[in-house]
C-alpha cells in the first residue's frame, strides 16, 4: 500500500493552499474533477477572462495576496461603481448608501421602511467589522467563532421584522446575493456581507487574465503532488493514521497517511467520510448550509463606450438574475484600448433552485431576457456565452451555525482536519485559504511530534523562492507570462 505523510482531498483554493503549506512533507492531493480550482473557474481571453466562479481578491498583505505576488500574477483595483441597483426599469448608480432610499423608485411607505431597515443594517455591519479585529493572543479560529456567534441565533428576516413589500423585495435580493433567503440566513451572516461590501478595500480587486490563473499557478507548482480525476471513496482510521480509498484513471487503490486534510464542500463529505464521522461531527456538518448560483458569463466584442463601462456590480431585485458584474471594469484604469467586455450574471437562492435542471440554453435565454431589459445594446455584441449551474455554490450561516464551529475546527480523531470557506464566518478566497493554513499547521504539528505511522520517504525540500514563478510561467507559456 502506498504511504504518505498527509493526504489532501480536494484541489480548490483550500486544498491547494494546504498542499502548498505542506509541500516539504510530500502531500498527495486527490481531485475528483479534471481540473484544479474548485469554485474558482475562469478561461483566459487575453487580459480578460470569462468566469463562472469566485472573482474578487483580497489585499496584497493577505494569504491569497502573497501567493498572487509569488506567482508573478497581477490584480487590478476595481475602479467602477460597486453600489448600484436596477429596479422597475431605473438604474440607480454610484451613490452613497445613505442616499439610496431617496433615489430608488419606491412609494413613500416603501422608502421609509427601506430607510429604517437600512439604519439597523448599518449598525450590525459596523459592529461586525469591529468584532473582526483580532485581539491580543487570539487565533484565527477564535475570531471565526466570535464572528459566527454574533447574531448567530436569529434569522435576518426576524432581525428586520415586518417590512413594506417594496423594501422586502430589495432585502430579499441582498440575501439572494449570498445564496440564501432572508429566513434561511442569520443576522450575523448578513452583517458580514454588509461590513465587507462597505469596506470595498477588502475585496476590491480582479485578476488580470481571470481568477483561475491563481489556481492554475498553484496546480502547476504542485503538479507532482496532484492526481486529477481521482475520487476519494472511503476515509477510515487506521491505527495511529488514516487510510483513504480512491478510484482514478488507473483503477482503485488505497493510500495510508499520518493525517488527512479534507477540503471539499460540506455536502460532498458524506459519500466517503460516513464511516469515519462521529455523531457529533456529523451533526456539525449537517448545520452547514449551501445554496445555488446559476451563472452565465458573457463576452462581447465592442470597442466603443457602453453604458456599463463605469459600473462594476448591480443588484437586480426584479430581474431574472440576482447580480450583474462587469469583469472588464478593472482594465479601464490601465489605459488599455477597449477590446470588448466580459460580464457575469447569476441567480441565487430559491430563484436559482428553480433553474437547476434547466439546459444551458434555457438558462442563457432566461438571463438574456433580463439583460435585454437592463442593457438593450448588449445582445447584438455577444460573441461567447458560458453557463455553469452550481448547486452548491457556497455556504451561508444559518441560525445556530456557530454551534458547529468548535467541532469543525477540531476535526476528527486528531488526524483528520477540514478546510474551506464553509469552515469560516465569511465566504471568500481568503477565508478558505486561512482555514487551509490552520489545517496544515495542525497536520504538521501531528507529524513533527511523531504522531501516526512512520513517515514515507521525503523528497528534498523545495524552498519558496522565485523559482516557483519560473515553473509556473513555463507551464503557462511565454504568451501568458506576467510580464506581458
Amino acid at each position: 500500500m502506498e504511504e504518505r505523510d498527509v493526504i489532501v482531498i480536494g484541489a480548490g483554493i483550500a486544498g491547494l493552499t494546504a498542499a502548498r503549506e505542506l509541500r516539504d512533507l510530500d502531500p498527495l492531493v486527490f481531485e475528483a474533477s479534471d481540473r484544479v480550482g474548485g469554485r474558482i473557474w475562469s478561461q483566459q481571453r487575453g487580459d480578460l477572462a470569462v468566469s463562472v466562479g469566485a472573482h474578487m481578491f483580497p489585499p496584497p498583505a493577505s494569504t491569497v495576496g502573497r501567493m498572487v505576488e509569488e506567482y508573478g500574477l497581477e490584480v487590478l483595483p476595481i475602479t467602477g461603481s460597486m453600489l448600484n441597483v436596477a429596479l422597475r426599469g431605473r438604474l440607480v448608480s454610484d451613490i452613497r448608501p445613505e442616499l439610496m432610499p431617496f433615489k430608488l423608485p419606491l412609494s413613500t411607505r416603501g422608502r421609509v421602511s427601506f430607510a429604517r431597515a437600512g439604519l439597523k443594517v448599518k449598525r450590525i455591519g459596523d459592529a461586525y467589522m469591529k468584532l473582526a479585529v483580532p485581539r491580543r493572543g487570539e487565533s484565527a479560529a477564535d475570531v471565526r467563532l466570535r464572528l459566527l456567534q454574533y447574531g448567530g441565533d436569529r434569522s435576518f428576516a426576524d432581525f428586520l421584522g415586518p417590512l413594506h413589500p417594496e423594501a422586502a423585495e430589495i432585502y430579499r435580493a441582498l440575501c439572494n446575493r449570498t445564496i440564501a433567503e432572508p429566513d434561511e440566513i442569520s443576522e450575523g451572516s448578513m452583517a458580514a456581507l454588509f461590513g465587507h461590501v462597505w469596506d470595498s478595500g477588502d475585496l476590491g480587486r480582479n485578476m488580470r487574465g481571470g481568477s483561475g490563473l491563481l489556481t492554475d499557478a498553484l496546480g502547476a507548482d504542485l503538479a507532482d503532488h496532484i492526481r486529477l480525476q481521482t475520487r476519494a471513496t472511503r476515509l477510515a482510521f487506521d491505527g495511529a493514521g488514516v487510510t483513504v480509498g480512491y478510484e482514478g484513471p488507473d483503477g482503485a487503490g488505497e493510500v495510508r497517511a499520518r493525517a488527512a486534510i479534507v477540503a471539499v464542500p460540506a455536502p460532498d463529505l458524506a459519500p466517503f467520510m460516513r464511516d469515519a464521522m462521529t455523531p457529533g461531527f456529523a451533526s456539525a456538518v449537517d448545520r452547514v448550509r449551501f445554496g445555488p448560483h446559476i451563472v452565465t458569463s458573457i463576452r462581447t466584442d465592442e470597442t466603443e463606450p457602453m453604458p456599463w463601462d463605469d459600473i462594476y456590480s448591480i443588484l437586480t431585485p426584479d430581474l431574472g438574475f440576482t447580480m450583474f458584474f462587469n469583469h472588464a471594469n478593472a482594465l479601464r484604469g490601465t489605459g488599455a484600448p477597449k477590446q470588448g467586455s466580459v460580464l457575469m450574471v447569476y441567480t441565487g437562492a430559491d430563484r436559482g433552485r428553480a433553474l437547476l435542471g434547466k439546459t444551458d440554453d434555457e438558462i442563457q435565454q432566461h438571463h438574456l431576457a433580463s439583460l435585454d431589459r437592463l442593457f438593450p445594446e448588449l445582445r447584438s455584441r455577444i460573441v461567447e456565452l458560458w453557463t455553469k449551474p452550481w448547486e452548491h455554490a457556497g455556504p451561508f450561516g444559518a441560525p445556530g451555525r456557530w454551534r458547529a464551529q468548535e467541532t469543525l475546527e477540531r476535526g476528527l480523531g486528531g488526524r483528520v482536519f477540514v478546510a474551506g470557506d464553509w469552515v469560516s464566518d465569511f465566504v471568500s478566497m481568503e477565508t478558505a485559504a486561512l482555514t487551509a493554513v490552520d489545517a496544515a499547521a495542525e497536520a504538521r504539528a501531528l507529524i513533527e511530534r511523531g504522531g501516526g505511522q512512520q513517515p514515507a520517504a521525503r523528497p528534498v525540500v523545495v524552498p519558496r523562492d522565485p523559482k516557483a514563478t519560473k515553473r509556473v510561467q513555463a507551464f503557462f507559456g511565454d504568451a501568458s507570462s506576467a510580464e506581458e
